[in-house]
């Protein structure tokens, strides 16, 4: 079963140490923006992700590269950190379904991983370019099936922009309408979850999702 818990590579188990309640789902939280990239042809190429892990994780995350959430990070520990998250995230694709036309597109490795801290909080930022570019009506969704992870749309405008998109084409960010019950008053216990695979359509129902329309 492939688990969401190398996102942040060795840094997961202190964190869930901490979560309160310990055996609630989600274990981390992560706001999401998108930029989508087109050719001068019209043709959509890349996904930019720019996602913000929830202060708690950050700091988390922060220790474990023995830096203080309170000074500067050492530049080439984000780096490093950047670039494992990229390599792992792979095993779970991305946690990214984009569609073109309604049919799946293929997406490639992760390019251009950057990590950055501020305000508490850690943003990873990176590129996935489509294998093959393609034109058409897109929909881009950002979730984890085995809600490990919650991913949300950002707060504020924003959230989702075209770089170089023909003039007709129009984004929409749309959020879940399925608010995450709290475990407790489902009677849905951390057994429940474990026995998710990333094959689930569990995490589905809270996906957030961008459109362009064309």
């Amino acid at each position: 079963m492939l688990r969401p818990s190398r996102l942040l590579v060795g840094l997961l188990p202190a964190a869930l140490a901490a979560a309160t309640p310990a055996l609630a789902h989600p274990h981390v939280w992560i706001a999401t923006r998108a930029e989508l990239d087109y050719g001068p042809d019209g043709v959509l190429r890349a996904v930019r992700h720019a996602w913000t892990f929830d202060p708690t994780y950050s700091a988390f995350a922060i220790q474990g590269l023995g830096q203080s959430t309170t000074g500067p990070v050492n530049p080439a520990a984000l780096a490093a950190l950047a670039r494992d998250n990229a390599e792992n995230l792979a095993d779970n694709a991305y946690f990214t379904v984009l569609k073109v036309n309604g049919r799946k597109v293929d997406l490639g490795a992760a390019a251009e991983p950057a990590m950055t801290f501020s305000d508490g909080q850690l943003t990873l930022r990176f590129t996935l370019p489509l294998k093959t570019p393609v034109a058409g009506t897109a929909s881009l969704e950002v979730y984890d099936p085995t809600y490990f992870v919650a991913f949300s749309l950002a707060e504020g405008g924003e959230v989702a922009t075209l770089v170089g998109a023909p003039a007709a084409c129009r984004v929409t960010a749309h959020r879940p309408k399925t608010t995450a019950p709290a475990p407790a008053a489902t009677g849905m216990s951390e057994a429940f979850f474990e026995a998710i695979t990333a094959a689930s359509t569990y995490g589905v129902q809270f996906a957030n999702r961008i459109v362009v329309a064309c």
